[in-house]
């Protein structure tokens, strides 16, 4: 019994170790096209079916002018120690805002598109495999765009932006089972269970205490002479409702339907992009994000507010931005902290996990390596005849494939005498079926694109 209870020991132990492993990661975004103008964001993190992390952020590639682009959405699963397990990519124009999990074998992806009253749901295995696509262009009469989202057992729950902020439930056939009235104006950023109903609130000030079937309890309207602002909302394990303000935390007495401010003049309080976030850490200490003149992105008040910390990291000074997804703070049950960052053109991507006082103490060096492999095309313009030099140190079959700026495949062949180095040229027979234009050219290992590079015609 005893060798029986030291092996349960040493095996919390080592489960706590594992856990509490911090780290800063730059995530890997090579081997994607490249376009004549670039811009990558990152979005939301999730707790991964099975251990680990989902992160997830997008890439969208457009011309010069505007008028052509494409759009990645990428998705990164990641152990407990931040390394990368597998990327995958879901090559649609809308852009992931949110992301649950069933903790079993679903994951539920919502995107909004380009164009107000399109919301898609994605539902992905838990191999990030897409089963299936759901269109929430008109919902029971209205055109709504969705944006935070929750899982309850019996179907999903989400909030809308566009103005009129309205709750809605769906089975996991995606059929409605209920939508609440408008509750106030501007856009709903974040919806939380609470008892057996739901809370929001709005960009506009609103809060709104939903019923199990969707009936509006009541509402508060925190007016401008406030000067408060919501950002996002969250729910202690006692019940207790917690708002993050403009520079202040408040609180949301849901008997006398109050709203009390017990910290204020706090650090970060302001961000242009309304992307700050709030949780809970296990101990009941308050977490949140917002960027402050001194440096410091994260920051711990408790419950009574009293300020514990703030902290800076060492990531690039580009890289200031939050998530721009609704799930883009974590706090996980060990009280570690996980959260995304980067930089105006994507160039710097990051995830961070810290322990439960904010602090990354087994940083790696975020520096993503130098790519592996390359392809580059001259003469630029070309007229009659274009080189492709390639460099590729991957093992496997290379081939190189060409696209005009619509995305259509115009040429591919393989790559035949693999070698680390090589140029191959393209004759007046191959480039003189091709009109004048920019081209997109990608080189490939087992049918993955590994890099890719532009091409000018000009005849």
């Amino acid at each position: 019994m005893k060798k029986y209870l030291t092996l349960l020991t040493l095996m919390a132990l080592s489960l706590s170790a594992v856990c509490a492993q911090t780290w800063i990661k730059r995530l890997p975004m090579d081997g994607l096209p490249d376009w004549d103008v670039n811009r990558s964001k990152m979005c939301n993190v999730i707790a991964a079916i099975g251990g680990g992390y989902i992160a997830q952020g997008y890439k969208t590639n457009s011309t010069e002018d505007g008028w052509a682009w494409n759009d990645f959405n990428i998705l990164w699963k990641l152990d407990e120690n931040g390394n990368v397990l597998q990327r995958t990519t879901i090559d649609v124009e809308e852009v992931i805002v949110s992301m649950v999990s069933n903790g079993v074998d679903r994951y539920y992806f919502l995107a909004q598109g380009a164009h107000a009253g399109e919301t898609l749901l994605f539902v992905l295995d838990t191999g990030l495999n897409l089963l299936d696509t759901y269109n929430f262009r008109i919902t029971n009469g209205y055109s709504i765009t969705l944006y935070d989202m929750q899982y309850a057992e019996d179907g999903l729950v989400f909030v809308s932006q566009g103005w009129q902020p309205m709750a809605l439930k769906t089975d996991f056939q995606f059929n409605v089972i209920w939508q609440s009235e408008i509750f106030g104006v501007g856009d709903g950023v974040s919806i939380e269970p609470y008892e057996d109903g739901w809370i929001s609130i709005s960009s506009g000030m609103y809060f709104a205490y939903i019923s199990s079937v969707g009936d509006t309890l009541w509402t508060y309207h925190a007016t401008v002479d406030n000067n408060i602002g919501f950002y996002d909302c969250k729910v202690s394990s006692d019940s207790r409702v917690v708002l993050l303000g403009f520079y202040s935390l408040l609180e949301m007495n849901m008997l006398d339907r109050s709203l009390h401010q017990f910290a204020k003049d706090t650090p970060g309080g302001f961000d242009i992009n309304r992307k700050r976030s709030i949780d809970i850490l296990p101990n009941g200490n308050i977490v949140y994000t917002g960027r402050a003149d001194t440096g410091e992105i994260l920051h711990c008040y408790s419950p009574d507010g009293v300020h514990q910390w703030s902290r800076a990291y060492n990531t690039h000074a580009w890289a200031k931005y939050f998530g721009t997804g609704s799930k883009n703070l974590l706090v996980m049950p060990d009280g570690s902290i996980l959260f995304l960052l980067h930089d105006g053109y994507g160039t710097y991507l990051y995830l961070i996990k810290t322990d439960a006082e904010g602090n990354v103490v087994a940083n790696d060096d975020p520096v993503t390596p130098a790519p592996v492999a390359s392809i580059t095309a001259f003469p630029q313009p070309a007229s009659d005849r274009l080189t492709l030099a390639i460099k590729s140190e991957l093992p496997g079959d290379l081939s190189y494939s060409i696209y005009n700026i619509k995305g259509q495949k115009l040429h591919t062949a393989a790559i035949t005498g693999h070698q680390r180095e090589q140029s191959i040229d393209l004759d007046a027979k191959i480039i003189g079926n091709l009109p004048n234009g920019i081209y997109l050219v990608n080189l490939k290992q087992n049918n993955r694109t590994i890099a890719s590079c532009k091409a000018v015609i000009v005849k």
